[in-house]
């Protein structure tokens, strides 16, 4: 393949990332690497695009080829870090990134992936500096105030974040990222109808976009409180690690068995048995509640139209 073949394939492939065809751009990824294997950018570009895809252990091996590739690029740290924050690998992700920013300091992609790594890390003070600081570099790309937007509806300013995204929204009014804070602005002022709008829109760009999803299962998490109950129980388990969850759930335990033991001794042996009750309907209910809400959420998403190039 010509030098222009392989430019031209890659440049395919950015376009089709850009408009959130994933796929496209991962098949444009993959004809040129048929053609060039050792094309470095193109392994970490494809990186990117996989862990678009929750393909993560494919991820990193694009990323590690990367790097083997052009130890050097900035690009193939940037990709290993990405890889890596999908993996919940911070300490390896924050190496890779300072890795890149030596060879690359003034690179605002390099200061967006630091916020990225610190808001899925929950260092949001350290996210919001960065992302202030990525929007600084490169004022141009609605990718950093769409994120700067998150971090301020994080943070409780919602005012700022509205504003963020309808910023964004008015120049490039097919952003996911801005049109899912909006959604949320939205939810927070009680409009879930305008907020379900957000999320359709979001998802007739990109039926996949995990922060679409988000936003429609919180919306119809506030339109039915039974549901809603068990998504707002599942978002406080799952906030933050896998061991902080497994925590959670053992302490639950604990004390319910406690209780067991105690309420005889205090002379209330009466109320050992609607305890145990609720406890079996707590049971039944996280083992049923999954399944209708996303059922719901199903029915929600069988109405959104997709664009025809998906």
């Amino acid at each position: 393949m010509s030098a222009y073949g392989s430019d031209a394939l890659y440049r395919m492939a950015e376009r089709y990332y850009a408009h959130g065809q994933t796929d496209a751009a991962i098949d444009a990824l993959l004809r040129l690497l048929g053609e060039d294997a050792d094309h470095a950018d193109a392994h970490a570009f494809l990186a990117l695009c996989l862990i678009k895809r929750k393909r993560l252990h494919a991820a990193a091996l694009e990323a590690q080829r990367a790097l083997e590739l052009e130890p050097e690029s900035a690009f193939a740290h940037l990709a290993s870090a990405s890889a890596a924050i999908a993996q919940r690998r911070f300490a390896a992700a924050e190496a890779h990134l300072q890795a890149a920013r030596e060879r690359a300091p003034e690179s605002a992609a390099v200061a967006d992936a630091f916020a990225r790594l610190y808001r899925a890390w929950g260092r949001d003070a350290q996210a919001l500096e960065h992302a202030r600081r990525a929007c600084e570099l490169d004022p141009d790309d609605p990718d950093y105030p769409a994120l700067l937007a998150w971090l301020e509806l994080r943070r409780g300013d919602r005012a700022r974040a509205e504003e963020l995204a309808r910023e964004v929204l008015r120049a490039h009014p097919e952003h996911i990222d801005a049109l899912c804070v909006l959604g949320h602005c939205e939810l927070a002022r009680g409009r879930a109808d305008r907020a379900r709008e957000h999320a359709a829109w979001a998802l007739q760009i990109d039926p996949g976009d995990a922060d679409a999803l988000t936003l429609l299962a919180a919306v119809k998490a506030r339109q039915s409180w039974l549901l809603g109950l068990w998504w707002r129980f599942q978002s406080f388990l799952s906030g933050g690690t896998r061991t902080r969850m497994v925590v959670l759930l053992l302490a639950m335990f604990l004390l319910y068995r406690v209780a067991l033991i105690a309420l005889p001794q205090q002379g209330l042996a009466q109320w050992v048995g609607p305890l145990s009750y609720a406890w079996l309907l707590f049971c039944a209910y996280t083992w049923i509640a999954p399944s209708l809400f996303w059922r719901s959420v199903k029915k929600e998403l069988a109405q959104v139209r997709l664009r025809p190039d998906f």
